[in-house]
């Protein structure tokens, strides 16, 4: 069963994050001193989104820029010096924004310290570096990863990062407040229209609005929606701390009436629910003018999306291809499966490549089913058929490999566009790995590859309707230049999917156009995986399914050295063309070409304009991807 840990944080496509705190320990590193130990530290470095710039031209010698721009790092921090050791455990950690949607590069350089106290990085001997995205820390047991120095003089040795959620109140409250006799303030022939406005005091005395509630017309005893409010923004997660809830009657103008106000706190409200004697007053020019009734105010937790990475959750990424005619013959440049010899990658397979490879650092084993659909097979259409030379195939390398052998099969690209199969046989995946495994901690996604309109729309409409009650999320990817507001339909965002009257449970379809993103591919990414976590937590919370206790961290001073096993995704650092000890590091990818092998020294342009070399890792297939820090 192919499966990668899910990853943190139980956010949105809103650009939500989670906090991590991260630690470092060397082991074996090399002696730099002739008459004593080292005088370790460690400089570390992560990529910065917002300073990412895209290349779209060949890089040198046939290879090309294929989805990741060059990706700026800025230093986020350094450790502390450690005397005479060469084997650190640094005491200095450092906190940084993980978003799962996103390859976020994690470089650590070492240096042993020469000139005390001196922030010239120069100054002092350089002894390595190791490299690796976010992705992999968090996907790995403990969320621990090892990794070897290299790039250094006699670089030896290796490095152990550990990464941890930064702790916050998790808790939440359903809160439903009511008012019970208001103050009017619209005179003989009206009432007011009441709503509240909630703030929490600060250090100095002053307050902070933190939540507000819907304007209820015309009443002055007003029952209010339930709200689920995040405890840590209602009171900073201190059920003590003073709350002030302000009655206001709302006026179109935006010159709101003050009603009265109720000072309380979260710990009062939860002792006062359901109540009757628990009614607080509401003080309006030091008089008691009606009543905040506390209709609900229960506290509950939601788990993040860590909780459940540590207690071993797994998820299994399926990918479905779209082979009907409307894509075109492949053996015509510039159709959609075209694939170009000199290595330039089609849409589908840069989309492949790029939303794969950040979901490859979270399988265990690396291994995905990849389906086609539409295709004619020895006479007959079918709409769900197995592309790869095993059922699963391993890592993007093998994604990409089964998608370029696929027209050796013999097949005949033919139609409809039919996704219900495809989705059932998804939906029924998702089931078996769950099923398999313990306490049912286990969670799929299906990437579907398409060129445009769907011919089964009902079907498919009733298949995710049904599929939103069990583990499964689906990724649409529109290729070409087809119009896709069916397309966009699927996606639940502006509002339920029905299927007659059975309403989808939630939102499990993400829908973004290739084309809005073929500038920045890895833009893409991000968008089509940023709902990805949300929807892990919600259907796990939708279950019942609490996280499993964490996986115990490592023991660092028994530690062995990693295996080293590079891959297509591996980073590999340049031989030639790289900044010195001191700067900062940048990365781009390039596609290896057809013709290319492992262990060939190629010479390719950065983004800037410089020549840059470096050796194709073991274990990269033709065509792969390779992901440069220079």
């Amino acid at each position: 069963m192919a499966s990668f840990m899910a990853s943190p944080n139980a956010g949105s496509a809103t650009g939500d994050f989670m906090e991590i705190e991260i630690s470092i320990h060397c082991r074996d590193l090399q002696k730099m001193d002739l008459m004593s130990n080292s005088d370790p530290f460690c400089v570390v470095y992560l990529s910065d989104p917002k300073a990412n710039y895209s290349s779209t031209k060949p890089v040198g010698n046939g290879l090309l820029d294929f989805r990741q721009p060059s990706t700026k790092a800025v230093e986020i921090g350094r450790t502390e010096v450690i005397v005479d050791t060469q084997n650190p455990d640094f005491a200095t950690t450092f906190k940084c924004k993980y978003h799962f949607e996103e390859n976020q590069m994690l470089t650590i350089k070492v240096f042993d310290e020469d000139k005390k106290g001196s922030k010239n990085l120069n100054d002092h001997d350089y002894a390595g570096m190791c490299t690796l995205s976010l992705g992999q820390l968090m996907g790995a047991d403990a969320n621990c990863v090892s990794r070897p120095i290299k790039g250094g003089p006699n670089s030896q040795g290796f490095c152990c990062v550990r990464a941890e959620e930064v702790t916050s109140c998790a808790d939440q409250i359903m809160l439903q407040l009511g008012g019970k006799g208001l103050k009017n303030k619209d005179g003989w022939f009206g009432k007011s229209d009441p709503f509240v406005v909630a703030s929490r005091m600060n250090e100095d005395g002053t307050w902070t609005v933190c939540w507000k509630s819907e304007v209820v017309m015309n009443d002055l005893s007003p029952i209010f929606k339930s709200a689920q409010i995040q405890v840590q923004k209602l009171c900073n997660g201190d059920y003590h701390r003073p709350l002030k809830f302000q009655f206001l009657d709302w006026d179109s103008d935006g010159s709101h009436d003050d009603m009265g106000y109720v000072e309380t706190s979260l710990d009062a409200m939860i002792q006062a629910q359901g109540k009757p004697e628990g009614n607080m007053a509401v003080t309006y020019k030091g008089k008691t003018h009606g009543y905040m009734v506390i209709r609900k105010a229960e506290v509950f937790q939601v788990p993040t999306l860590t909780q459940y990475i540590s207690g071993g959750m797994h998820m299994s990424l399926m990918v479905a291809v779209d082979y009907t005619g409307s894509n075109g013959s492949p053996m015509v440049p510039g159709t959609l499966h075209y694939i170009d010899p000199r290595g330039i990658p089609n849409q589908y397979q840069s989309a492949m490549s790029c939303i794969g490879s950040i979901l490859q650092e979270y399988d265990t084993d690396k291994k995905f089913p990849i389906w086609g659909f539409g295709a004619r097979i020895n006479g007959v259409v079918n709409h769900c058929f197995p592309i790869g030379a095993t059922p699963e195939v391993q890592g993007v390398g093998g994604l990409l490999e089964a998608y370029r052998n696929v027209f050796a099969k013999g097949i005949t690209m033919s139609g409809p566009t039919l996704f219900a199969q495809v989705l059932a046989n998804a939906q029924a995946h998702a089931i078996e790995n769950a099923n398999a495994t313990p306490n049912k901690q286990s969670y799929s996604v299906l990437l579907i590859l398409t060129d445009g309109v769907i011919n089964d729309m009902k079907q498919t409409v009733a298949q995710l309707v049904e599929a939103s009650n069990t583990p499964l999320s689906v990724i649409i990817v529109g290729v070409g230049q087809a119009d896709f507001s069916a397309m966009e339909m699927l996606d639940g965002d502006d509002g339920v999917l029905k299927s007659g009257f059975k309403k989808a449970s939630r939102d499990i379809v993400q829908f973004v156009p290739f084309g809005k993103f073929a500038a920045s591919p890895s833009r893409l990414a991000a968008e089509t995986l940023a709902e990805v976590p949300h929807q892990v937590v919600q259907y796990m919370m939708s279950k019942g399914i609490k996280p499993q206790p964490p996986t115990p961290a490592p023991d660092y001073s028994a530690m062995a050295p990693p295996i080293e096993e590079p891959g297509a995704s591996e980073t590999v650092q340049c031989t030639s063309g790289s900044g010195g000890a001191g700067d900062v590091p940048n990365f781009f990818e390039v596609s290896v070409p057809p013709t290319a092998t492992p262990g060939a020294e190629m010479t390719v342009k950065s983004p800037e304009g410089t020549d840059i070399t470096f050796i194709v890792p073991k274990g990269c297939p033709p065509g792969g991807v390779v992901r440069l820090q220079y």
